[in-house]
């Protein structure tokens, strides 16, 4: 846990500055925007680090840029799922027949799609990044509008509990931030993987 900790310690100092920098440019909205649709792609960036720079900056503007780091990393999402699908229909289903997956695959969708709202939802609180799921998503052709609602949820709760604790503690909610949600995410995951293996093991799934 300490050393997750540390490495996010790390990463965020080395994109700080930038963020910071941003944060009081003319451009500020276009570059949340981007950093957040590219985030669900992509990008290493983190979108709640920008979200406490720009709050720093301009705490008035919070409506703003909650509802455009929001809608954009929707859109991201979209877009990531759909990359996904195709790079599957192109290459996934000859991979697994090659290398016999096609079983282990099925289990993984059946798991995945029938439950895939929760799954998307907790996303963001696990200590896995967004985009496996959202590329897991894509490559298992789940349904589409569970799968983006989920998500919305998630991601929404994640980016307002970040803007609330800017508001609230300033550049401190970082610290607090990634401190708090790691305990939570260990607790998520545990959870998971209990509850998969459940299901595997005693209803044969």
């Amino acid at each position: 846990m300490n050393s997750v900790i540390s490495y996010i310690d790390t990463a965020r100092e080395k994109s700080w500055e930038w963020f910071v920098e941003h944060a009081h440019r003319p451009h500020a909205l276009f570059w949340l925007g981007l950093v957040s649709f590219t985030d669900a792609i992509i990008s290493p960036l983190a979108p709640e680090v920008f979200l406490v720079a720009l709050m720093l900056a301009h705490p008035n503007r919070w409506k703003q840029y909650l509802t455009t780091a929001i809608i954009t990393t929707i859109a991201g999402a979209a877009v990531g799922y759909y990359i996904a699908t195709f790079l599957f229909l192109q290459f996934g289903e000859p991979l697994l027949a090659f290398y016999h997956l096609d079983h282990a695959f099925a289990t993984a969708r059946h798991l995945m799609v029938g439950h895939v709202f929760v799954t998307m939802a907790v996303a963001s609180f696990t200590p896995i990044p967004d985009k496996v799921f959202i590329y897991a998503g894509g490559f298992l052709g789940v349904h589409f509008f569970p799968y983006i609602t989920g998500y919305f949820l998630g991601r929404s709760i994640r980016m307002a509990i970040v803007v609330y604790l800017t508001g609230r503690y300033g550049k401190q909610a970082l610290d607090l931030f990634v401190r708090y949600i790691l305990w939570f995410s260990a607790l998520i995951f545990i959870l998971l993987a209990g509850y998969a293996i459940v299901h595997l093991h005693l209803f044969g799934l």
